[in-house]
């Protein structure tokens, strides 16, 4: 067992707080208000008290923080990124359709950045209480225990897992392109929650992950329990994934790295 790190703890608590009231709003869809923000793309109110409330905290905890939050953000917000002062980056409901659709795939998910790097990282999957944390240098972890990314250095018998969406119209081919080539060789899944998805790399549940146009806030914790799991962290271009500058994401064991690199 780890000793969780007092950053942890104040990452935990608020994700757990906020998935109080998403737990309560996933029992009573029906009265929960939705609105699209765009193709595909929606936002309720559960989003937003979760959003409130992981706010409240992180600022109550931390106030010397800079906050970067899904449901408040905008683009000049990217610039606390480039500072040197700490950065919590949180979506508070990660999965929201799965979420509206009654599909329990879904979480809360907080990161961490100094100076320009992932520190730490908290995902939180209320239905089954699954509790997924990394701090740099400490490891990974699920309800204290140790995490490890799968080991599989062939295509045969892997599971990966990608985020192509269609409010991304201009890379949509390319997705649908990628998918079926891997699917032809190995299984591909896509479960509507890159925050979990990444966790469950980290856990070796899944062997891998891809998305392009993917936002921080649904992937900072992520990298960093895949990170500390065993796992790499790639952009588009096989370079190391840098938090600032890149949108798309494959992340896995170094294992099966090259193999799905060259597959997609």
């Amino acid at each position: 067992m780890s000793i969780i790190p007092p950053i942890i703890v104040i990452m935990e608590k608020a994700c757990r707080s906020a998935a109080k009231g998403l737990v309560r709003d996933f029992g009573e869809l029906e009265k929960l208000q939705i609105s699209k923000k765009d193709k595909n793309d929606f936002v309720s109110s559960a989003d937003l008290r979760a959003s409130e409330t992981i706010n409240y905290h992180l600022q109550k905890d931390r106030p010397d923080f800079l906050q970067i939050d899904e449901e408040t953000f905008k683009k000049e917000d990217l610039e606390k990124l480039k500072g040197d002062n700490p950065v919590f980056i949180s979506d508070p409901l990660d999965g929201t359709k799965n979420f509206i659709h009654g599909n329990a795939y879904f979480a809360v998910t907080i990161g961490l950045v100094h100076k320009k790097e992932i520190i730490a990282g908290v995902t939180y999957n209320p239905i089954l209480n699954e509790l997924f944390w990394a701090h740099k240098g400490s490891g990974a972890w699920i309800n204290n225990q140790r995490l490890r990314v799968s080991q599989r250095d062939k295509l045969d018998g892997c599971m990966f897992t990608s985020g192509v969406q269609i409010k991304h119209p201009d890379i949509l081919e390319e997705g649908i392109s990628q998918i079926g080539n891997l699917q032809r060789k190995t299984s591909v899944r896509i479960m509507g929650s890159s925050a979990l998805d990444l966790a469950n790399v980290a856990s070796g549940k899944f062997d891998g992950f891809w998305c392009k146009r993917l936002n921080i806030w649904d992937i900072a914790a992520g990298i960093l329990l895949v990170r500390e799991a065993g796992g790499i962290c790639l952009n588009d271009k096989g370079s190391n994934f840098d938090t600032i500058n890149d949108d798309s994401l494959i992340a896995s064991s170094s294992s099966i790295s090259g193999e799905l690199f060259k597959n997609l």
